[in-house]
């Protein structure tokens, strides 16, 4: 990969994790503003065809693409189940979408 490749790479991921960090302070006072910030750190790691961490990554609805904050859009739930495996539900409220995250357990 050339230099320049590296250095566009680099730019695109200290920009969405500056556009995510914004989203989540900015909020509680807009939302449409902080669901921008979103869409514009989502452009960004396509145009660089890279990844948007995972910690960042289950911040996104998957259906509405707006940003989750819980308590306030979004309602996180704790399951465990023996038969069926432990996983953590997240609901977004604005498009009733459920999430799921499994959770692995050691054998």
């Amino acid at each position: 990969m050339s230099n320049s490749k590296r250095l566009i790479k680099q730019i695109a991921r200290n920009r969405i994790n500056f556009l995510f960090q914004r989203a989540h302070e900015i909020f509680h006072e807009n939302k449409r503003l902080s669901n921008r910030y979103v869409y514009l750190a989502r452009r960004y790691a396509q145009r660089a065809r890279i990844k948007i961490p995972f910690e960042w990554k289950k911040r996104i609805c998957n259906k509405c693409k707006s940003f989750l904050y819980p308590g306030l859009n979004c309602r996180i739930r704790m399951q465990s189940r023996k038969g069926k495996g432990s996983h953590v539900s997240l609901t977004c409220f604005e498009c009733n979408k459920t999430t799921r995250y499994f959770i692995k357990t050691k054998i």
